[in-house]
């Protein structure tokens, strides 16, 4: 097993992300669905997916937190949004996938 290639670090990334905000113990909450894009919660995660090469963007209502947080990508530090209205605009590209949790989650997000 290879430790130092990026899929090991990145699948590390989501389980320490998983255990952290204990999205297992959470309920599953589909946020957002369209041909190209997918997007569900799970407690304090926000998990986006595409099956599109293309730049993909779409506005994920409905979301888990407050008015004001900031949430910031787990594979990108330079990824944050502040929630406004208890929504978000995702932009995924080249078949991207991100996870979002709160800043405060200082632990995971530290691992950049």
């Amino acid at each position: 097993m290879n430790t130092d290639s990026d899929l090991y670090k990145k699948t590390a990334l989501v389980n320490k992300a998983r255990k952290q905000t204990e999205s297992y113990k959470q309920p599953y909450e589909e946020k957002y669905a369209a041909d190209n894009f997918y997007a569900f919660a799970r407690g304090d995660m926000l998990v986006a997916l595409t099956n599109s090469y293309d730049n993909v963007q779409y506005n994920v209502p409905n979301l888990n937190w407050s008015d004001g947080t900031t949430v910031c990508d787990i594979f990108d530090e330079n990824d944050c949004q502040t929630i406004n209205g208890g929504q978000m605009d995702v932009s995924l590209n080249n078949g991207q996938a991100k996870i979002y949790v709160p800043q405060t989650s200082d632990e995971i997000l530290a691992e950049f």
